[in-house]
Order: structure tokens, then C-alpha cells, then sequence
């Protein structure tokens, strides 16, 4: 059987979306791409099948990058698109006919998940230093 990842994708409104939602016709949106998360993907998922059914008919593109989703996630959350939201145009109605969820590493420097975990060592190093300075500057 095919996945959504292998059909033709549509143009599909907010309102649209907004139907499906729940446990057994779950829509939502990430990142302007529209997904269909069937049952098995819902009983499959980590967190249960509450998260993500919160969020259905909503765009959770928010909801979904404050988690951190490891890059194999975001392959998973693929498969299922089935069209882009009706809002994009020109070139970014373009790209969203074969767009996937992006990985993280082209969140990079785009508010996408993280946070400041990544600057932890170096204020580590500045609080080591700071401390060093006064204990021995007597």
C-alpha cells in the first residue's frame, strides 16, 4: 500500500484541517504541510495518541518543535502529508508539492527546538573561570 508521502499533494485550507479532528480522522499542520495520522501512527506514537490528537485540525508546527523531534520523527511525520496549506503561493506552493518536515538541522538558527542547550558548556566555562578567578586571587 502507498503512503501519503507517494500521492499527488493538494491545496488544502485551515478550515479544511480544522474537520479532522479526531483520534480516528486526525489532521494537522506542520511547518504549511498537511498530515493525516491514521490510527497506527497515533497508537505508534511515543507520547500516546493524545498528544498528537490535541492538536488535531490546528497547526502544530509550534507544538511539534518545542519537543525536539529527533530527525527519524520527522522522516516518520513525512510519510503521512497529504497536501500544503491553500496560504502558500508562488514558489512556496512549489516547493510544498514535494516539501518534507524539515530536519533539524535546517532549523538551525530558526527558533526551532533546542533552545540554548547548546550554549551550556561555554557558560560552564565562564562560571569555572569566574569562580577560579576569586578563590585564587587571594
Amino acid at each position: 500500500m502507498a503512503d501519503a508521502s507517494e500521492k499527488e499533494r493538494r491545496k488544502i485550507s485551515m478550515a479544511e484541517v480544522a474537520k479532522h479532528s479526531t483520534e480516528e480522522d486526525c489532521w494537522m499542520v506542520m511547518h504549511g504541510l498537511v498530515v493525516d495520522l491514521k490510527k497506527d501512527f497515533l497508537d505508534d506514537h511515543p507520547g500516546g495518541p493524545d498528544v498528537v490528537t490535541c492538536l488535531a485540525g490546528k497547526d502544530a508546527t509550534r507544538d511539534f518543535e518545542d519537543i525536539s523531534h529527533s530527525d527519524t520523527a520527522r522522516d516518520w511525520a513525512s510519510k503521512f502529508i497529504i497536501g500544503y496549506l491553500d496560504t502558500l503561493e508562488g514558489e512556496q506552493a512549489e516547493e510544498a508539492k514535494t516539501k518534507l518536515i524539515p530536519k533539524n538541522a535546517e532549523l538551525s538558527g530558526k527558533g526551532g527546538g533546542g533552545g540554548a542547550a547548546s550554549l551550556l558548556p561555554a557558560i560552564a566555562v565562564v562560571i569555572a573561570a569566574v569562580v577560579a578567578f576569586f578563590v585564587f586571587k587571594r
